[in-house]
């Protein structure tokens, strides 16, 4: 209807109009007791000290499952029947041997005649040494954002047992390295045991799978209840039965005690943790922070340059290694330290094969960063690859 046309309203009476006043007075009245009641409500459930404590509460958590996460680096004496002697970091003055020691990366420990040690990790692996044993713990690590461990030690000579616990974690890596192999594992108990008069390491496997690794050839997998030799600069032999020796070696008590669950806390607060890895990152909190980003480049960066180091050093040799020690490049001639500071670049502080073929050489490594980026080094230079062009078995 055209506006012009419409009826037009009315005037109120004074009734109507003080009709209309206590409806309008009755609506304002409604809306403040509704307001009133949700700023009760609120107040009720959301009290400033709840949100205090709430918060508080979050702090702590978060400052505890950092606190678990810093556990990783270090692996802890449980164990000593006797003297020896060890070492807490790499560098650090040698101490006798004592339970409750932490070590950290560079640690060392060396049992004596009469002395069996144990190392406990965070996780429920367990590493036991029998007596006239050295050990150095060449890596800890662990990343907070992939909720990965990395674990590599250097048996110098004696017996070692080890057991990696299932909560290990499935892209974690741990690998036992003596002057003349590699023991790649995860979840299985295995022992090593190297006799430097002969050069020779002996490896067993009680259950799982041991990845076993000479400096020259194919790489073997052994099972449980099946052991190989390595002997200095040749591939693994073939396989045979564990002997019952051995076999009942692995009935120690810090072998086959029962690995607990983490507690539902525990459980809570990594995963926390690996949620915030980001912020907690970038403010630097806990032994696990990498700032994001730019640490990964810049681990990738020194791992690149650390192969120009090589590539350097092995261009200058008339022919190339027959092969070489992962662990110390050792057939390079390099000062130990000088090695070191190369190797520390590497994912396991150490290179993951060499191999000398007729057009020249090819050595695999990973960065450290979270990727474990892999990298190839030949006459040619260093170059970025794929997974699928890593070394398998």
């Amino acid at each position: 209807m055209l506006p012009w046309f419409r009826k037009k309203k009315e005037p109120q009476t004074d009734a109507e109009t003080l009709a209309q006043a206590f409806v309008d007075v009755k609506k304002q009245q409604t809306g403040r007791e509704t307001r009133k009641r949700r700023a009760l409500l609120w107040r009720k459930y959301a009290d400033p000290r709840i949100l205090v404590v709430l918060a508080i509460v979050f702090v702590v958590v978060i400052a505890d499952g950092v606190r678990r996460e810093n556990l990783e680096f270090y692996a802890v004496v449980t164990q000593a029947t006797g003297p020896g002697r060890a070492r807490v970091a790499r560098d650090e003055p040698v101490q006798p041997l004592a339970v409750d020691l932490q070590l950290e990366d560079g640690g060392e420990v060396q049992t004596g005649q009469n002395c069996w040690a144990t190392l406990d990790f965070p996780d429920g692996s367990v590493v036991t040494l029998a007596p006239a044993s050295h050990l150095v713990i060449e890596l800890l690590e662990y990343s907070r954002g992939g909720m990965w461990r990395g674990r590599s030690f250097t048996l110098g000579f004696g017996h070692m047992w080890a057991r990696i616990s299932p909560k290990f974690g499935e892209r974690s890596r741990c690998r036992v390295h003596t002057p003349s192999s590699v023991a790649a594992v995860r979840g299985t108990r295995f022992h090593v045991a190297y006799d430097p008069g002969y050069n020779d390491t002996q490896i067993s496997c009680n259950d799982g799978a041991v990845r076993v690794d000479g400096f020259r050839g194919r790489a073997a997998m052994i099972a449980g209840g099946a052991s190989t030799s390595v002997a200095y600069g040749d591939p693994p032999a073939g396989w045979q039965q564990i002997d019952p020796q051995t076999r009942s070696s692995f009935a120690q008590p810090a072998l086959t005690r029962r690995i607990e669950p983490d507690s539902w806390l525990k459980s809570t607060e990594l995963r926390l943790t690996s949620i915030l890895d980001l912020p907690l990152s970038i403010l630097g909190i806990g032994k696990s922070s990498w700032a994001i980003g730019a640490a990964d480049y810049a681990r990738r960066t020194a791992a690149m340059e650390a192969l120009r180091r090589m590539h350097t050093s092995i261009s200058g040799y008339p022919t190339y290694p027959e092969f070489l020690d992962p662990f110390t490049l050792r057939e390079l001639d390099f000062r130990p330290e000088d090695a070191l500071r190369i190797l520390e670049n590497f994912d396991g502080a150490a290179i993951e094969k060499y191999e000398r073929s007729t057009q020249g050489f090819v050595i695999w490594a990973r960065a450290r960063d979270r990727a474990r980026t892999p990298f190839k080094l030949t006459a040619y230079g260093v170059q970025r690859i794929s997974e699928d062009e890593m070394p398998g078995l």
